[in-house]
């Protein structure tokens, strides 16, 4: 059955350690930049996910003394789990780009060497 419009995150999937965990990236990388220097990263994405795991309780209608405690404890979790993924992910980036520029650097000496043999040969 086609349903209208695109469900790219439901209930069923944001209730999930990996729904939570991709929530909690995609906000952390928007909201990032627009917090205060002094607060860490690692701080922020640990509020979000907090906010998501609280949403999630307060939306969906599981609110307990019980679930409160579990939220907040799941929260680290995903918290970790979200910025293991960034960090893998800028750390692959970082690598690439560098073995780019390598490669770049390396390129553009060996064109110099070519350049300073052709001018010696014509002397």
């Amino acid at each position: 059955m086609i349903t209208e419009g695109l469900e790219l995150i439901t209930k069923d999937t944001v209730t999930t350690l990996t729904g939570a965990v991709i929530v909690t990236n995609i906000i952390t990388h928007f909201v990032k930049d627009y917090t205060p220097e002094f607060l860490d990263k690692k701080i922020v994405a640990l509020l979000v996910a907090a906010f998501i795991m609280f949403a999630n309780q307060c939306i969906f209608g599981t609110f307990t003394i019980q679930s409160v405690y579990m939220s907040f404890l799941n929260s680290f979790i995903v918290a970790a789990a979200a910025m293991g993924n960034y960090e893998i992910l800028t750390k692959k980036t970082k690598r690439r780009i560098k073995k780019d520029l390598q490669l770049q650097e390396l390129n553009f000496k060996e064109e110099e060497q070519k350049n300073e043999v052709q001018k010696d040969s014509n002397i």
